[in-house]
């Protein structure tokens, strides 16, 4: 279990790393990028994103990435069927921010 946890945090961190590369050297809106990608990808670049104080919202529900631009359009990406996301958030002070 735990080297399954650890498998998937370097996964992340690899996609990560790709899509902030890949959104760094060009020029594409952000709506293209999270054209053709599954939810994993949609997942990294919401957290990219997150880090980089775009206004771009997003979340994560039973059944997909949902990402909320300004102007009010909105992206959904489906999770695959029979997997899940859980989402820790660290308590120090509070349990979000």
């Amino acid at each position: 279990m735990k080297s399954l946890l650890l498998w998937f945090i370097l996964l992340l961190g690899i996609i990560s790393a790709f899509l902030a590369n890949n959104l760094q050297s060009g020029e594409k809106s952000d709506e293209y990028v999270l054209e053709n990608v599954d939810a994993l990808q949609a997942i990294a670049i919401a957290n990219q994103w997150k880090w980089s104080n775009k206004e771009i919202k997003s979340s994560v529900n039973s059944r997909e990435v949902v990402f909320q631009f300004p102007g009010g359009k909105v992206k959904k990406i489906p999770l695959p069927e029979g997997k899940m996301v859980v989402a820790l958030a660290p308590y120090i002070k509070g349990t979000h921010t």
